[in-house]
């Protein structure tokens, strides 16, 4: 796996970020629904540039989920749910940082929730399958077995 290094520091953070926004939403009264939002689209847009880095690709500087997930449809396929998580999330990382850019309610942070879980579930699972299979050809690289299927 490339930049195996720097994957783990993005990991890290985007883990922070998640673990953040369900502290948040789980022990703060009143809940601070705009910043739950923002920590769960930082959350996700940690995980697909790390997902990318690994891959080789120099990370374009945006915030913009929808376009990083296409980013990734080069490399591996992007079910059209997960677009569609990646767009309803994107708001939460620039306008949210304002005063009266977005009107959040729970329903709001519930749904982003429940989406960040899911497209967390799904990157950590093709970052697992990613590092198996780059595992499996450098043991038939040491063992000088190649792979003919």
């Amino acid at each position: 796996m490339k930049n195996e290094k720097i994957l783990k520091e993005w990991m890290e953070f985007a883990r922070m970020d998640f673990l953040t926004a369900k502290h948040l939403y789980e022990h703060m009264y009143p809940k601070p629904l705009e910043i739950i939002c923002y920590h769960c689209q930082q959350a996700i847009e940690k995980l697909l540039k790390g997902v990318l880095i690994s891959k080789g690709v120099t990370i374009k500087k945006t915030h913009d989920l929808g376009l990083l997930a296409e980013m990734l449809q080069e490399y591996t396929e992007v079910d059209e749910k997960y677009l569609e998580m990646c767009d309803d999330l994107t708001p939460y990382g620039v306008k949210i940082r304002y005063p009266q850019e977005l009107f959040i309610e729970e329903y709001h942070v519930k749904k982003a929730l429940e989406e960040t879980q899911e497209l967390y579930d799904w990157l950590l699972t093709l970052l697992q399958t990613e590092k198996r299979n780059s595992e499996d050809a450098e043991g038939q690289e040491e063992s000088g077995e190649e792979n003919y299927s």
